[in-house]
């Protein structure tokens, strides 16, 4: 299974950063930052397959694929955020990384207000 690859692959690589801290410490952040992506990687072909059910059941169930699409981006945007929030702790930039889940709120109004427009028009129409 894919799952043990990757941990074994991230336990390896823990095992190298704490011996490369040792002997090279500038060069832990980028091992950490090369395995994070590499992990990612491996994961793709996982996330294709679920962002693939999703449009599944649109379907199946005459939901507004604009619905799915702002579902997935948001969760999208919640993962790189996390990732990205903490590769910048790792590197013991904590207010880089408060910025990025900043602007990944930020990021994530933007990609639901069409979602929430919809809604209210739904709403006018009803009371209206």
């Amino acid at each position: 299974m894919d799952f043990y690859k990757i941990i074994i692959l991230a336990l390896l690589s823990v095992a190298s950063v704490a011996v490369v801290k040792q002997l090279k410490p500038e060069f832990a952040v980028p091992l950490t930052v090369g395995a994070s992506v590499v992990i990612l990687c491996l994961l793709c072909d996982k996330l294709y397959e679920a962002v693939y059910t999703f449009y599944e059941f649109a379907e199946q169930t005459s939901i507004d694929n604009d619905a799915i699409s702002c579902v997935i981006k948001v969760v999208g945007i919640g993962y790189l955020a996390e990732f990205s929030n903490n590769i910048c702790l790792d590197a013991n930039c904590k207010s880089i990384g408060d910025k990025v889940l900043l602007a990944s709120k930020i990021s994530i109004l933007f990609c639901a207000l069409p979602i929430v427009d919809k809604l209210f028009g739904l709403i006018k129409d009803l009371v209206l």
